[in-house]
């Protein structure tokens, strides 16, 4: 949050002192600098709102004698990338309760709704933007979520987009049905909107209280993947989708609703976002969305781990007594990429081919018929071909293996091969890492997976980034964070040790140290006592004691991640160098594999093994130049105090009466 303030404190400062800009944006262009890490300038349009939108707001609630609301100006959003233009803060005048009021601020003069996404906008600035009605109506929804005043409260929360610039031009927008937590106003509104802000905050009382609650509320963290996925049957949402997620969703769905293939021109929906920009979430919601509707929607990846992990989540989660009749629908709901080849054409609704990346050529393995295999299809292609409404989600810096080919170009081509329509959506957000995009980014610099030059970490007050002088120094802190704070930790590890199956009943030491011996996390296949299964290794409290390979931690997340860099990346000349000599990854260790190739996916993994936490990541280097180089980019160390952040508890899904009634009726009549 840049600036909190009652109305009466603001009104001198909307008032032109003939300078460039108002007061108001003046103290907020000084507040932004001095808490952005890189002290770096706001934007142009910004600012721009701050000049000419934001001033307003402030007179609407002048005009209504609402002096001693609080109004929260760039409130961050807990958990995520982004703020809030402004949130008003008070009192409700019928019901005596907390009253907030979200407040969105376009400048637009224009607005063409999409003929077939009613929520797409064309406001004349290239892509489709979100219609800005279900913009806030979403961020309402996420703050009732994760903030503990407003969780079960709905009714405490009100959203407004307000388009000071426009008149009749944007006459389309008002199509799109309004709710108390989404509703829109034009300049020629002004006064409508001054009648519903006094229909929400009481002139009479101070907002200080209500703005103290919810800058000092507990936060609710977002469920993980697996718990996520388990909530699919669920007729509340999972996740409230924001922006791009939102129109992805939406264009999927009505897709959908009109007839999928049959309506013409199949269309491969193609969804790119890098780790923790809310692919999952589009996933999830898609899934819950379509299912409750009765279309027949598969959710496919490439990691056995996960896959394997999403079936157990939805068992686990099933009422007792049915729990078998669920596996079996989780076996059908939750498949491999290398599956869809021996379906007939169009046979589902909707395909979700999560963590596209990992799509290979062909489809290989003993559980594809030999038919399939010698008819040649591309994998890519089988996938295309099973479902009306084929959909990919892809991040292209985490393919892992020379034969997995998945990338938004390659999808493209196979899209076009197979006469289809495509479409690509990005989504730039950040939901992990304390919705850090800043850490998300100094990751892909580190590794140079674009062309720019690594920089120092800046601490920027979310995502917590530590280096351990050992490994012991790193595994101690994060023992530490699970006994003290009840975090969930992990430790990985580049591929650089062998990896083998267990002797005498035992996992082997083989990621050593020194003198730190760990084993790694159990392979595929192998049961021991006291030792999860390698597609539980993420979820399973008795995994902390291994230490997890790229394959196995793909896909998860956790609190706080250890991660040792291994001797295949070391630092040299300024950045990060790739040793392929030390890797024991059996396909890259293929002579046919070009060194270019290598150096490739050995980033790619350790892109992966880097962007796992939500917390915070302690870092190892194994090289001692590497970590040298490392302490003149990151200044924390695990001594140093972890982060003051506000309390946190796990977000529970949401339950009816009426639906804990029916689950308590089949508990009686399975048991």
């Amino acid at each position: 949050m840049l600036l909190r303030k009652s109305v009466a404190e603001l009104r001198p400062l909307i008032v032109p002192v003939g300078a460039e800009h108002l007061p108001l944006t003046q103290q907020l262009i000084h507040e932004y600098v001095q808490t952005h890490p890189n002290k770096k300038q706001p934007g142009n349009g910004l600012v721009a709102s701050w000049d000419h939108s934001l001033p307003d707001v402030i007179e609407a609630l002048l005009a209504r004698n609402l002096d001693n609301v609080e109004v929260l100006i760039e409130y961050a959003t807990p958990g995520m990338a982004g703020e809030a233009d402004a949130i008003l803060a008070g009192q409700h005048p019928t019901t005596q309760d907390l009253s907030y009021v979200v407040v969105e601020l376009k400048q637009w003069r224009k607005a063409v709704v999409s003929p077939t996404n009613p929520i797409a906008v064309d406001a004349g600035y290239g892509k489709p933007k979100l219609h800005p009605v279900r913009q806030v109506q979403r961020y309402c929804e996420y703050l009732i979520q994760h903030l503990a005043p407003l969780h079960g409260h709905p009714d405490r929360i009100a959203g407004v987009a307000l388009l000071h610039n426009a008149r009749h031009e944007v006459a389309a927008l008002f199509d799109l049905p309004r709710s108390a937590h989404g509703r829109l106003y034009t300049r020629d509104q002004l006064g409508d909107f001054e009648a519903f802000l006094a229909s929400r905050l009481d002139p009479g009382v101070s907002g200080a209280r209500a703005a103290d609650v919810l800058c000092r509320a507990t936060q609710y963290e977002a469920p993980s993947s697996s718990e996520a996925f388990s909530r699919v049957g669920s007729p509340h949402p999972v996740f409230a989708l924001q922006k791009e997620q939102e129109i992805a969703f939406q264009e999927v769905y009505e897709k959908v609703r009109a007839g999928g293939a049959k309506s013409g021109r199949k269309k491969v929906v193609i969804i790119q976002g890098g780790p923790g920009s809310g692919k999952t979430a589009v996933a999830v919601e898609l899934l819950r969305t379509l299912r409750q509707e009765g279309h027949e929607v598969v959710h496919a990846s490439g990691s056995r781990s996960f896959t394997r992990n999403l079936r157990r989540a939805a068992v686990d989660a099933a009422p007792r007594g049915t729990k078998g009749a669920v596996e079996k629908q989780a076996v059908r709901d939750y498949r491999f990429f290398q599956q869809f080849g021996q379906l007939p054409e169009n046979s589902l609704d909707v395909l979700i081919a999560d963590e596209a990346h990992r799509v290979r050529i062909k489809s290989d393995g003993r559980d594809v018929p030999k038919w399939v295999k010698e008819r040649g299809l591309a994998q890519a292609d089988e996938l295309i071909l099973a479902a009306e409404v084929p959909v990919f989600l892809l991040d292209d810096w985490q393919s892992l293996r020379p034969d997995e080919v998945g990338s938004v170009a390659y999808l493209i081509e196979r899209a076009e091969a197979r006469g289809c329509d495509y479409e690509v959506f990005e989504l730039p957000g950040m939901f992990r890492a304390e919705g850090s995009a800043a850490f998300r980014d100094w990751v892909t610099k580190l590794l140079s997976l674009n062309p720019t030059t690594a920089s120092p970490w800046i601490p920027d007050g979310r995502f917590d980034v530590r280096l351990a002088e050992s490994p012991e120094e790193m595994e101690t802190f994060l023992e530490e964070r699970i006994r003290k704070d009840n975090a969930q930790a992990r430790m990985t590890a580049g591929f650089c040790w062998e990896w083998k199956k267990p002797n005498n009943g035992e996992l082997l030491l083989e990621v050593r140290v020194g003198d730190w011996h760990r084993p790694w996390n159990a392979k595929d296949g192998v049961r021991l006592e006291d030792v999860p299964e390698t597609s539980q290794w993420a979820t399973d409290p008795r995994g902390f004691g291994q230490i997890g390979c790229i394959f196995t931690a793909q896909n998860f997340e956790f609190d706080w991640s250890g991660v040792i860099i291994g001797p295949d990346l070391f630092w040299q000349d300024g950045q990060f160098r790739v040793d392929r000599t030390k890797t024991h990854d059996g396909k890259l260790k293929q002579a046919k594999v070009s060194d270019q190739e290598v150096n490739r996916l050995v980033r790619h993994a350790y892109h992966v093994l880097l962007t796992r936490a939500r917390k915070g990541i302690v870092i190892y280097a194994e090289d001692t130049d590497t970590r040298h180089a490392l302490r003149e980019l990151i200044s924390g160390t695990v001594a140093d105090s972890p982060l003051a952040k506000p309390a946190r508890k796990k977000l529970p899904p949401q339950v009816t009466k009426a639906e804990q009634t029916v689950a308590q009726q089949l508990a009686i009549e399975f048991d």
